[in-house]
């Protein structure tokens, strides 16, 4: 046997050994294999060397008229280089994943779904996922992740969580909306660490703190792990020396459906009871505990006037009637504030919800005394309607701390647990009023933010050692 052949037979069953490129580089490799065939070069050094080259970029080209190889047994993907221009956007990034290189599949998806780009597909430990990229008209684009069983097929993937608008360069994947469930971080090959921060803690006093960021390395721009008791939706991933928002995907949990629900049809106590339970349960899932743990505590169920529940959104409410439940949720030493407005048609045949907040931190000290605000601006007028609930206190004032700019409202009677007050429609990024509550005895029971904090706000709260 010639030093060539043995040379293509060590190079080739050692081919399934060296990583393959993607598809670009098998097409250009491919093209300059024929040519080099046509040229036929005759000094024995080239040959060797083209050869050589044919084996490590590409295996699967590795034969010859005369010569029978060892197929290369896998082929991974060759991820493009970190200052490729592939990874200015998400629209153009690479597929990544186990399943990279199975194009069948990866087709099968598009047409399935009519992605126009998958960036990454692998089974993971009980499912598989694809997170697919598409256009979207006014927006940086739409990320979709696809779920299924581990090892399907496309047909057997559904739809399990999308994001868009402003997408970041830093995407992050839950396998599962679970507290124990796999991460996968998403970036370009010249991100090569992200901090994980696993949950927040939430102190009696309503404080939020953040767990501190673990640094995890990446490579080529992907890190996978499993996470404990780290509920999805407190999960965060940063780049670390940088200010990202990146886009977090999250499959669906598998956790059992403990059943609650608002029922829509109920009415009096009965509705209480459920709305109260399903408001605690969102809580639990939230912080992931058990239900059991989570025990609802309500501060308010009755009427809202239909002029502050236009402002706040509710629609078509002329003769319809409005019941707003708001619930403390105590879970374990913490209170979390929910709020819920119903409404019902006036013969009863349709009935809809808007969720005023779906968790927010107060003092458990205080929280029974502390009002609940619904306000809104009516656009043709130059004042704000405020409605303040507040069933443990006599009479209730908005207090402004620019009371030259911005007057301070009178002392407002509560009668049947609520209040109406006006107030001068306010052009600062911060809310210049209060809410102050007061007892039988004009003694005042306290003075509270006129706003619950947004779960946008209390979720981002960062660790100390921010990265």
């Amino acid at each position: 046997m010639s030093i060539e052949s043995q040379l293509r037979e060590v190079l080739s069953a050692r081919a399934d050994e060296v990583d393959g490129p993607a598809f670009d580089p098998y097409k250009r490799v491919a093209g300059a294999v024929v040519t080099n065939r046509r040229r036929r070069r005759a000094a024995a050094v080239g040959a060797v060397a083209a050869v050589a080259a044919v084996a490590v970029l590409v295996p699967s080209l590795v034969r010859g008229d005369e010569h029978r190889t060892t197929p290369a047994k896998h082929t991974n993907v060759v991820v493009p280089g970190p200052n490729d221009p592939r990874w200015n956007t998400l629209s153009t990034w690479p597929t990544r994943g186990e399943l990279a290189t199975d194009a069948a599949f990866l087709t099968a998806v598009s047409d399935q779904f009519g992605s126009a780009r998958i960036l990454y597909a692998a089974d993971l430990d009980t499912t598989r996922v694809v997170v697919a990229w598409s256009p979207e008209s006014g927006t940086d684009g739409q990320l979709t992740m696809y779920s299924g069983p581990r090892g399907g097929q496309a047909k057997d993937l559904s739809e399990v969580s999308s994001a868009s608008g402003g997408l970041d360069d830093l995407v992050s994947l839950r396998e599962h909306a679970d507290n124990d469930s796999r991460l996968v971080v998403l970036a370009a090959p010249s991100v090569r660490t992200v901090g994980v921060s696993p949950t927040v803690r939430i102190d009696p006093d309503g404080t939020v703190t953040r767990a501190d960021y673990r640094l995890e390395p990446l490579t080529d721009g992907v890190w996978s792990g499993p996470l404990s008791g780290a509920p999805a939706r407190l999960v965060r991933v940063r780049v670390v020396g940088k200010s990202s928002n990146p886009v977090t995907l999250v499959g669906r949990t598998t956790r059992p459906d403990d059943g609650t629900s608002v029922c829509l049809s109920c009415t009096g106590a009965d509705y209480l009871a459920k709305a109260g339970a399903a408001l605690a349960s969102g809580v639990a899932t939230l912080l992931g505990v058990p239900s059991a743990d989570a025990a609802p505590v309500t501060v308010y169920d009755g009427p809202v006037d239909p002029a502050v529940a236009r402002l706040v959104g509710a629609e078509d409410v002329s003769g319809s009637t409005l019941r707003l439940t708001v619930v403390d949720t105590v879970v374990r030493g913490a209170t979390v504030r929910s709020a819920l407005l119903s409404i019902s048609s006036k013969k009863g045949t349709s009935a809809s919800t808007i969720e005023l907040s779906d968790g927010a931190p107060v003092d458990s000290s205080n929280a029974g005394q502390r009002p609940f605000v619904l306000r809104g601006t009516d656009p043709r007028q130059s004042t704000m309607a405020v409605q303040v609930f507040a069933p443990k206190a006599a009479s209730v004032q908005l207090v402004s701390g620019s009371p030259t700019i911005y007057p301070s409202s009178p002392k407002v009677p509560v009668v049947d647990g609520s209040a109406r007050a006006t107030v001068a429609v306010w052009s600062t990024d911060n809310t210049p009023y209060e809410v102050a509550s007061y007892d039988a005895q004009g003694r005042r029971l306290g003075l509270w933010p006129l706003d619950l904090a947004s779960s946008d706000s209390w979720l981002a709260a960062e660790a100390p050692n921010r990265p």
